[in-house]
């Protein structure tokens, strides 16, 4: 097993901005020559001046980053391949340019096309002389392999012949709104109604300001180069980006150092190396002993849910505590779990009265969850609040217990040592304030949170974020309307607790079991569909997950 800070860049990429790219672009290059032109001076400096710099220097520097452009172009070539599929040499591929480094990434693309013999057209909205450095170079070998553009001031019909475009207009260094030859582009491309795919960005979105322009290309993927941007994952951006895979190019660590910031790209390539280890030779209670405190009234499928999941999870001993009122139900539901009555037959919801009892219990768990389907009285929550106050059991506060407590409880002293809380966006913003109304600004406002009041929080939603109290953020992105239905929290809960008894640290915890509950709902909504999957067919996909 390893831990979040263990994994490598490649393993677990850190998250960045498009200036943050650029620098990064540019000082691979500075690294690639001598002069102290080029060094590090502690401030990003996005544009090389060649007129400073001697000019073999800046030779190399111009074929380091050509170097780079050519395995985007390499890369994006091997996306088109896949997208053509059979038969490709029959497929054209329309492949739209700007005059910047991302038209020089489309320059190449095109190139390959040639070398492999798949027809293409090229149409660019710059004239040739108005490439320049690696651009440059790119074109000059675009037109010795017998390439040539077609510079488009009003688009032609769509070819028939078309079956993708791809989009090098613009890329991430993009502001404000279109100019009016990149609008019309835009627009006609959009028109022609067939697969896009996008480089780094689609033309029109906004990297600085994060949001889509007035015309925006709809990007059915976008193929982001070097290291993954928050834009193509927010409720604003994944829109037009697509499905987003990213490229990694051949930057050095010790430069991508320089412009962390604490925000990475958690995917289900990570699940195998967080798992726990399994003790083949302990008995139930060395794989995890976990209590579940869930159920009111008439919410006893919170309850069966949450436990379920943690039973599916690893953990080895697993003791529901719940209203005795609600045992017959659950018991009707559940074979595996301990069941602790709450109050005697009539009690239909916890108090302050059954405290003792439960931290009794408490004493004898390595994790705890507590809130699914609790209710909101206020006896309820004046429990939960008790219970909770100085517990040193690590524990999952979810739904109504984060009701319960509110932003008041947990920036108190003597709130519970390690605590994740798991709400969605409305719940949050009951119970904590507004959250920025650009999404881009999330992280760091989560960062400030969970560092000052040393919590880890999962914000549900799409993409999710998880909030670490050493002031790390990881995104993990996931679209599944299948997971929108009632219950699916008490089953991530669930998966946490478990994760959390059997060893895991809260930061591992809580990421690997985001991660195992969105491949959980993936997998069940490929052998399913969104509209018929079920939080219980969640649960029974979590093996799979697992990998077992």
């Amino acid at each position: 097993m390893k831990t979040l800070t263990s994994l490598s860049y490649k393993e677990c990429p850190p998250m960045v901005s498009a200036e943050a790219m650029r620098f990064l672009d540019n000082d691979t290059k500075r690294s690639r020559v001598s002069s102290p032109t080029f060094q590090y001076l502690g401030e990003p400096q996005f544009n090389i001046d060649s007129a400073e710099i001697p000019s073999e220097e800046f030779t190399t520097a111009i074929d380091a980053g050509y170097a780079l452009m050519n395995k985007a172009g390499q890369a994006l070539f091997e996306r088109v391949c896949d997208h053509l599929g059979e038969n490709r040499e029959d497929k054209s591929v329309a492949i739209f340019i700007g005059g910047g480094n991302n038209g020089g990434d489309g320059l190449v693309l095109a190139r390959l096309l040639i070398e492999a013999g798949i027809p293409s057209t090229v149409y660019s909205l710059a004239k040739a002389e108005a490439f320049k450095d690696e651009a440059a170079n790119a074109y000059k070998d675009f037109a010795n392999n017998g390439g040539q553009l077609i510079v488009v001031n009003d688009l032609p019909e769509r070819d028939p012949k078309f079956a993708l475009v791809v989009d090098c207009m613009l890329g991430n260094g993009a502001s404000g709104e279109l100019r009016p030859a990149f609008a019309r582009a835009v627009i006609a491309i959009n028109d022609w109604g067939i697969p896009i795919l996008a480089a780094d960005a689609p033309t029109g979105y906004d990297s600085s300001e994060h949001h889509c322009g007035e015309n925006c290309i709809q990007a059915t993927e976008t193929l982001v180069f070097g290291l993954p941007r928050l834009d193509a994952y927010t409720n604003e951006g994944a829109r037009v980006f697509g499905n987003t895979t990213v490229e990694p190019l051949d930057y050095p660590d010790n430069l991508i150092d320089k412009v962390l910031s604490g925000v990475f790209l958690a995917t289900e390539s990570m699940i195998p190396a967080l798992l726990p280890d399994r003790d083949e030779f302990g008995d139930k209670r060395s794989q995890g002993t976990a209590m579940v405190i869930a159920g009111s009234g008439n919410m006893t499928g919170a309850a069966a849910l949450c436990t379920k999941a943690v039973l599916r999870s690893g953990a080895g001993l697993v003791t529901t505590a719940t209203p005795k009122a609600l045992l017959p139900a659950l018991q009707s539901k559940l074979d595996e779990p301990v069941f602790f009555g709450i109050g005697d037959s009539t009690t239909d919801k916890l108090s302050i009265m059954h405290l003792m009892q439960l931290q009794d219990l408490a004493t004898h768990q390595r994790a705890i969850a507590i809130g699914p389907g609790l209710g909101t009285d206020t006896e309820t929550q004046d429990a939960v609040r008790m219970f909770l106050t100085g517990l040193q059991t690590p524990v999952v506060v979810d739904a109504d217990a984060i009701n319960a407590c509110g932003s008041a409880f947990f920036c108190m002293e003597g709130g519970p040592s390690n605590a994740i809380i798991t709400p969605h966006k409305r719940e949050w913003e009951r119970n904590f304030g507004p959250l920025p109304a650009n999404e881009n600004f999330y992280p760091e406002y989560l960062q400030q949170f969970a560092t000052q009041f040393k919590i880890t929080i999962v914000l549900k939603g799409c993409p999710t974020y998880v909030a670490i109290p050493d002031g790390r953020v990881y995104v993990i992105p996931a679209r599944n309307s299948g997971l929108a239905k009632g219950g699916a929290g008490d089953v991530l809960t669930g998966i946490i607790t478990a994760l959390l008894a059997q060893g895991l640290p809260t930061a591992e915890a809580a990421v690997l079991g985001v991660l195992l509950h969105q491949k959980a709902g993936r997998l069940t909504r490929e052998k399913m569909g969104a509209f018929g999957m079920l939080p219980t067919d969640v649960i029974e996909m979590l093996p799979a997950a697992f990998g077992c």
